[in-house]
């Protein structure tokens, strides 16, 4: 193919052989459309939130064919955009094919931290490309954008490009759930034992927010809080409040209340609200509650004799002694002292024990007013006759297993026999 097509074209600045034949890259009414000599573009578009803290810049990608060593590469931030580059942000990363081109470390931030300053190493051709990412934002002071950033190439210089993505700037949202909004639950006084009860907040607003987390009690008589604690919460002065911070839009934290319980009577309730308030927003709130009911034991206990009435030296006498537990929780560690009298001997082997299943009981016997329970009842002592013990002047009965705050379980008998001396 010996043909040429000649052009005469005074603007074209792209030719191409084919096979002998030069064909010219045309724009619209003939004008050429030469590739860009510079871009700019972010990975993504983004919404910044007014007095959010400092927030990650997508990565950045720009090709610049006229970059030069020593003359710089500035990337600066439009004066529509009421923000400016975290001039703590020292070092970045850089990627893409030029990466060796370009120093990750900054040079001073200009114009009042609108242009971030990175220095060239050598000169940069064509299709010569580099990534910036690790930049930040910071001090988003109003609502404001959309608009674009903006490629310099030299200290002085004008806008060359603007990047493909926008920024815009929102105006504040404040907004924050707590859940659960009401929860209950039954506990015994603390006696030592802590409890705990979490809420979760969730910031529903558009930007990220700071919470003030606060416990108050009603009326105040069984619960008091100990302390508030979580990931990305301090406890304040007193255990009371504490305050979670920049917690991002629709993230959520959980809080932990420790609480004590007072050593109230069976039933007496309590109320702990625990409320999340917006630190630059006080009227931006929400809260959660715990209402508490105290369970405890209530031991009952009576005597009786059998037989009734007075009666003569040598006669048997029953003891008997009635537990029940009604309270509202049951009772554990229980424990019976019955002191004998002086005027009986106690009767070896009569103690009879009626308890509900699974409750059992150790029988102890002191021989000196309790200061010890190892005394082991002996048949004819300490002027008794046969059979009888004249020695023991205490016995203990201790339940081995807690016994049940509900009927028919909540109650039992413990017996022995003594003669009159």
């Amino acid at each position: 193919m010996g043909t040429l097509l000649a052009l005469s074209l005074v603007d074209m600045k792209t030719r191409i052989s084919l096979g002998g034949i030069l064909l010219a890259c045309l724009g619209v009414g003939g004008a050429v459309s030469p590739l860009a000599a510079q871009t700019i573009s972010s990975a993504a578009n983004q919404t910044l939130v007014v007095a959010d803290p400092s927030t990650a810049a997508s990565a950045i990608t720009i090709v610049d064919r006229n970059l030069k060593f020593n003359n710089d590469l500035r990337i600066q931030i439009p004066a529509a955009l009421a923000m400016v580059w975290d001039a703590t942000v020292a070092t970045v990363t850089v990627t893409g094919r030029s990466a060796a081109k370009v120093s990750p470390i900054l040079l001073p931030y200009e114009s009042a931290s609108k242009i971030v300053v990175l220095n060239v190493l050598s000169n940069f051709g064509p299709a010569d490309t580099v990534v910036i990412s690790g930049l930040k934002f910071t001090s988003f002071t109003a609502a404001s954008g959309p608009a674009s950033l903006g490629l310099i190439e030299k200290s002085g210089g004008a806008v060359v490009a603007n990047d493909t993505r926008t920024k815009i700037i929102s105006a504040k949202v404040y907004a924050v759930l707590v859940a659960p909004h009401a929860t209950t639950t039954s506990q015994l006084p603390s006696n030592g034992l802590n409890y705990t009860v979490a809420f979760t907040v969730t910031n529903t607003g558009n930007g990220s927010t700071s919470y003030d987390l606060l416990t108050t009690k009603r009326p105040g008589t069984v619960i008091s809080t100990l302390s508030i604690v979580g990931a990305g919460i301090t406890q304040g002065a007193n255990p009371d409040s504490a305050r979670l911070t920049n917690l991002l839009a629709g993230a959520s934290a959980t809080a932990t209340v420790a609480y004590w319980v007072a050593m109230a009577a069976s039933g007496a309730k309590d109320t702990l609200v625990f409320k999340a308030r917006a630190v630059l927003s006080p009227a931006t709130a929400d809260t959660g509650k715990l209402t508490v009911t105290v369970l405890r034991p209530t031991m009952t206990m009576t005597k009786s004799v059998s037989p009734a009435g007075t009666q003569l030296p040598g006669a048997n006498l029953t003891y008997t002694v009635a537990l029940s537990n009604i309270g509202s929780s049951n009772a554990e560690s229980v424990v019976v002292v019955d002191t004998l009298p002086a005027a009986v001997f106690f009767k070896v082997g009569s103690i009879v024990n009626t308890l509900p299943a699974g409750v059992s009981v150790v029988v102890d016997y002191s021989n000196n007013g309790g200061a010890t329970w190892t005394y082991v009842p002996v048949s004819g002592v300490c002027g008794a006759p046969a059979g009888f013990d004249g020695c023991v002047n205490r016995i203990r009965w201790r339940l081995q297993n807690p016994l049940s705050s509900t009927a028919p379980n909540n109650t039992g008998t413990l017996q022995l026999v003594a003669q009159i001396r």
